[in-house]
């Protein structure tokens, strides 16, 4: 015969094995959360460092407008793990501070541009390259509207794998459009420092003669 003492021990020992087993399932769920946010962390991480690019500029950043075209030679290296292929992208890009000369960006002039291979071949803006490999390209620069002078421009390069699309760099360069030239720029004496030259040239001539002159007579 069952007492209520028995029966009383029976049903507290079920709470408790329910307790036990509720307890054993929370701490498995939770460990498996942790363990699935951990793998995923793991693999965004691994693919991440497969996916590094850097883009270098070889010389200097900032460039005078010439009149025809200015050549900026950069190089992109693949610094991840594994083959890669990269989109290569040029545009105006005024989201900076300043410009090199401390001026503001907010007059500055679009440029546009075109991308080539360093042995001038057309850029077709993929590239591909293994892990280490790296290759140099030209990002050509050419002025849209020759009224806009004496104003900077800034050109934005930048490179986006294939692999990961979140995984991207980039570099900025700088170009000066000069005022046009006005009559006498570009010499590097005056016209009067011209005659002048001219007259000593002429005084020296005249001295050399006297002095052949004064040998010869005497």
């Amino acid at each position: 015969m069952i007492t209520k003492t028995t029966l009383g021990k029976a049903v507290k020992f079920v709470n408790n094995c329910k307790f036990i087993f509720s307890f054993k399932k929370n701490i498995f769920q939770k460990n498996i959360f942790s363990l699935l946010f951990c793998l995923i962390t793991c693999i965004s991480f691994a693919q991440s460092g497969s996916c590094n690019s850097e883009i270098t500029i070889e010389g200097d950043k900032e460039q005078k407008y010439n009149g025809f075209e200015t050549s900026f030679l950069l190089q992109i290296k693949n610094t991840g793990t594994s083959t890669d292929t990269y989109q290569i992208a040029a545009e105006n890009f005024s989201d900076f501070a300043e410009n090199p000369d401390g001026s503001s960006t907010q007059n500055n002039v679009l440029l546009s541009n075109k991308l080539q291979i360093k042995n001038n071949s057309s850029l077709n803006k993929t590239i591909t390259l293994a892990a280490g490999e790296s290759v140099e390209f030209y990002v050509k620069l050419n002025l849209i509207d020759s009224n806009k002078l004496d104003q900077w421009n800034g050109t934005k390069v930048t490179a986006t794998s294939s692999s990961c699309p979140a995984s991207q760099t980039q570099v900025i360069v700088y170009t000066y459009i000069p005022p046009k030239k006005t009559k006498g720029i570009g010499f590097n004496k005056s016209s009067f420092d011209l005659k002048n030259t001219m007259s000593s040239r002429a005084a020296y001539v005249f001295l050399l003669q006297n002095v052949v002159a004064v040998r010869f007579f005497s």
